[in-house]
């Protein structure tokens, strides 16, 4: 095999598949209109964006080979007792924030791209494989670490200037290209990831980016909506139809049907979770109400699933002694429960989890 040299953006595409593509687009911004609505109107919107962030974590980490779940990152943030896997989840949850705010001063480029990078890979898996930098040498994908054994060979270290240029000027619209965002984001991933110009980390950065291109041209407003969790439900087809684009007649038409259909699915699981969730906060705003706990317990549980008494102490500002007392009310609810740990026990939202997870 050769390194793969694909073609420069933009795509051609006819005018018959244009009209399938943007009928399906419609239908995906849409769903995005509909759950940022449903997030809007929502009493804690403010923390469940922490909370959705943290689960694409989760699942963009995954689809690269973490072992993390959901419950064991939000429980590694309670006790403060981190492996290897969490802090992957911690880095990339951070990489998504800072790249949110980096937005706001930089357009999507190579500097804020190496930014995300080396966020990503710092004190983890690839922090001694140039975090913040393009490569200098060849990579591959494969299942050994013999080039023989590739299954794709992107372009050579030469070419990435060249390629990376063509992607900017196409991410921002230097190159007369008039598409819909969610269809052109679906070719900003593939192309990136089939340039793979990071000796680590490409699918995690590749995945970030999604989430600042669609914040970027406001079709979502706020850093909520990300794709991962459908991409690592589907992850073997979902590297499939990028192989497919990996030749001289590339399926673009099928890679971009799969993506947008990702898009919609994911809309519809967090419509889906927003509501159950809001289901649930009614609920237990009824029990607090009846019971006499202040509305700040009730919030803070919903931003931090997995917690100690101290941490309520510290984070609300009261004693000990109060923040005790209400956790132990909460616990009669039916909807938060204690391990059997005697000191530095843990409490455990598993209804807001079983929902977010």
């Amino acid at each position: 095999m050769k390194p793969f040299c694909p073609k420069m953006l933009p795509i051609n595409l006819s005018d018959k598949d244009l009209l399938s593509l943007y009928k399906k687009a419609l239908e995906a911004n849409k769903k995005l209109t509909e759950f940022s609505v449903l997030l809007e109107r929502n009493y804690i919107s403010d923390k469940l964006m922490f909370l959705f962030a943290l689960n694409e974590s989760v699942q963009s980490t995954r689809i690269e080979g973490t072992q993390a779940t959901f419950n064991s990152v939000v429980e590694a943030q309670a006790s403060e007792k981190y492996d290897k896997d969490t802090k992957e989840v911690l880095n990339y949850l951070e990489a998504l924030n800072i790249g949110a705010e980096l937005l706001r001063s930089l357009p999507i480029s190579t500097r804020l791209i190496l930014k995300l990078h080396e966020i990503i890979l710092k004190d983890g898996r690839g922090k001694d494989r140039n975090p913040g930098a393009y490569r200098k040498t060849q990579n591959w994908i494969g299942p050994t670490s013999r080039i023989e054994d590739a299954t794709y060979i992107p372009p050579s270290a030469d070419k990435l200037e060249e390629y990376i240029s063509n992607l900017e000027k196409y991410i921002n619209d230097e190159i007369a290209d008039d598409i819909d965002p969610i269809i052109k984001i679906a070719v900003i991933h593939a192309q990136f990831e089939t340039i793979h110009p990071f000796l680590d980390g490409n699918g995690r950065v590749g995945r970030v980016l999604i989430m600042l291109y669609l914040l970027d041209k406001k079709v979502i407003s706020k850093p909520t909506f990300f794709v991962s969790e459908e991409l690592e439900s589907n992850k073997f087809k979902y590297y499939t139809m990028l192989n497919n684009l990996r030749n001289e007649n590339p399926k673009w038409k099928e890679w971009i049907e799969f993506f947008l259909t990702a898009v919609i699915k994911q809309a519809d699981k967090n419509i889906e979770k927003l509501r159950k969730i809001e289901i649930l906060y009614n609920e237990l705003k009824d029990f607090c109400n009846e019971n006499n706990i202040k509305i700040a317990f009730l919030n803070y549980i919903f931003s931090s699933p997995v917690f100690t008494i101290k941490k309520v102490s510290e984070n609300l500002g009261v004693s000990y002694t109060a923040a005790k007392s209400n956790v132990l009310k909460l616990c009669k609810s039916g909807k938060v429960f204690a391990d059997d740990k005697r000191r530095n026990k843990l409490f455990f939202f598993t209804d807001l989890m079983d929902i977010l997870k």
